[in-house]
């Protein structure tokens, strides 16, 4: 009976040690990889030596095509691809590059969300602005906020991508570099426009998303 006894005693401390060890393996892989807004987005000090990781912000008024730009951009072959829903709070992806990690934080460009913008902006490295290109009442409104997010942060390098090129009544590159005023900021900071437009998917062609991504890991 006491050599049953003991036998007990040790199964039990031996359960036990092995849910601790889960608990403890499971946290720290978790607290490693969950990501939320209420942290601090940029670089995990955990995971520094996992390679060097660099942070975009994506910004834009809604339906612009900030979701679709992202899917198109991290999607391999193998993703099941279609018509993105707009983001309603945040949105996190990231993309593996030979040089580093790019990490893109999306914040939805709805009106009760735009006041959140401007707290991400010291903790980021590249900001990309997306314009719908065919949305011509709007682009006032996508012009003030773009300039509002210019003077917070005057060194933060810029992509604004214009976005829907595809589309009848679209701007050219041109008419929409007039139309937002980037010539006013162009020489103060490194601030470039890119074109971009709709595959036959509902997602951004490919060849517009591959000099994106050229773009984006020079300037980080």
């Amino acid at each position: 009976m006491v050599l049953l006894r003991h036998i007990s005693i040790a199964l039990t401390a031996a359960v036990a040690a092995f849910g601790s060890a889960l608990f403890i393996a499971l946290n720290y892989f978790y607290r490693r990889r969950i990501w939320s807004p209420e942290a601090d987005y940029y670089m995990i000090e955990e995971e520094q030596e996992e390679g060097v990781q660099r942070q975009v912000l994506v910004l834009g008024l809604d339906g612009a095509g900030k979701s679709s730009m992202l899917q198109g951009l991290t999607a391999t072959d193998g993703d099941k691809r279609g018509h993105c829903r707009p983001t309603r709070g945040f949105n996190f992806m990231s993309l593996s590059a030979p040089a580093c990690q790019l990490n893109f934080l999306e914040i939805g460009g709805g009106e009760d969300l735009r006041m959140y913008w401007a707290e991400y902006l010291g903790k980021t490295h590249v900001l990309v602005y997306v314009v719908d290109s065919s949305d011509r009442r709007r682009l006032p409104q996508a012009k003030a906020e773009l300039h509002r997010l210019l003077r917070l942060h005057s060194q933060l390098p810029v992509v604004v991508l214009g976005n829907k090129q595809d589309k009848p009544n679209a701007l050219s590159v041109s008419e929409l570099h007039e139309a937002l005023s980037l010539g006013a900021v162009a020489d103060e900071r490194r601030l470039f426009l890119l074109a971009a437009q709709l595959g036959s998917d509902g997602l951004i062609c490919s060849r517009n998303l591959q000099a994106f991504q050229d773009l984006l890991l020079q300037l980080v």
